[in-house]
């Protein structure tokens, strides 16, 4: 009687560890972060001899499969948020038989929509308090026509900036918080055509100044952290190029524009650190549309992305370790977040619908973008996990 025991004890500690060497988790991975409603994929090497498999989620049952050679459980983030919009950690354990097998971390994010308009809402841009942002909208305008908001993400009515300007583009701070730099169209040039110039403007009083005077293409005006300088991108050579504009403290120009960065490539959508030292961009100089970064000063461009994907509208984090920006890796762009020290990148949304033009929070908390996940473009915000500790 004691031998059919020891055999039974035997042949379960048997059982158990032929399931540990054949069952796994085979997406997501370890740490990634996950929203809204995601599948987590276990595969069964074997086809193995056990009943039914079980996924656990913070010590509550997430569902039951039974076995084949793999198990997709569909997750729906929402039932575990605290209903502050913080990251949660989430716990997946694999039951086999009431047998726990193999336990993977995920940190669940929940973006928050902001705006919700019929018109679009897009291009959001923190102040360097982080407690307001700026976006253009096309709401209560004709087609083709946009003027600029301001929000604070405490629930109110987005507020408008008034201008001398009727089309508003790519909307930034100075750093004071007192005045706007934006592009906007310049009707009746000597060719007669139109032309994209910089401007920048009083917020309170709507008192614009012309920034840019040239027959090219100027566009996305961002104000240097110290306000000296504006720069933005142009073709005014022949290709899109960085380029930048030493200003006053109103957003006068003080001098000629200068390039920054000029290649048979092109650059554009250029964003200062906030110490002013780096600028970040996006070029297609390697063959592909990757992520830059330059000195202010103008020295030699580092690459810092190099997938098959196409990376754009960057963004850094306020102690300039990371940076943000959307990428087209799958049916619609997603935002990704990836550290300078070592590589390593987060993709930060998931969602099938378009998130771009993200822009980082000064307390590094929060990331704000449009997003049409709601069906319209709207703003978004989302608290991030903390990437600069192990609670990443």
């Amino acid at each position: 009687c004691v031998d059919s025991v020891e055999n039974d004890i035997l042949d379960e500690s048997q059982k158990i560890t032929s399931w540990e060497e054949n069952i796994e988790f085979l997406s997501p991975s370890e740490g990634d972060w996950v929203e809204g409603e995601f599948g987590v994929t276990v595969t069964t090497i074997d086809a193995l001899e056990a009943e039914y498999l079980e996924l656990w989620v913070n010590g509550q049952l997430g569902g039951n499969e039974s076995m084949d050679d793999s198990v997709i459980f569909s997750i729906d983030t929402s039932s575990h948020s605290d209903g502050t919009g913080a990251p949660v950690r989430l716990e997946l354990e694999i039951r086999v038989e009431t047998h726990g097998i193999g336990v993977m971390n995920l940190t669940a994010i929940f973006p928050q929509r902001l705006t919700d308009s019929l018109a679009e809402d897009i291009q959001p841009e923190w102040n360097t308090e982080g407690d307001t942002l700026l976006f253009k909208s096309s709401r209560d305008l004709e087609e083709g026509l946009y003027e600029i908001y301001k929000l604070t993400p405490d629930g109110s009515e987005p507020s408008r900036v008034n201008t001398e300007q009727s089309y508003h583009g790519y909307p930034g701070w100075s750093p004071d918080g007192t005045h706007v730099v934006f592009n906007s169209w310049v009707y009746g040039n000597e060719s007669g055509n139109r032309q994209m110039e910089i401007f920048t403007a009083n917020i309170s009083t709507g008192e614009t100044h012309r920034v840019t005077d040239n027959s090219a293409f100027d566009d996305s005006g961002r104000w240097s952290p110290d306000g000296s300088e504006v720069i933005f991108y142009s073709n005014r050579d022949g290709t899109m190029d960085l380029w930048k504009v030493s200003v006053s403290e109103t957003g006068e120009p003080t001098s000629p524009p200068v390039k920054l960065v000029g290649t048979d490539a092109r650059e554009h959508c250029g964003r200062w650190s906030s110490d002013g030292e780096w600028i970040v961009y996006e070029s297609d100089q390697s063959g592909n549309n990757d992520i830059w970064v330059v000195p202010s000063d103008g020295e030699e461009s580092t690459q810092v992305t190099f997938d098959d994907y196409e990376d754009g509208y960057p963004a850094w984090s306020p102690d300039g370790t990371h940076i943000v920006y959307n990428s087209l890796r799958g049916i619609n762009g997603d935002l990704h977040i990836l550290s300078l020290a070592d590589g390593v990148l987060h993709r930060l949304t998931s969602d099938l619908a378009i998130d771009a033009h993200p822009t980082w929070s000064a307390d590094g908390r929060y990331i704000a973008f449009h997003s049409d996940r709601s069906g319209n473009f709207d703003i978004w915000v989302v608290e991030i996990p903390l990437i600069n500790s192990n609670e990443s």
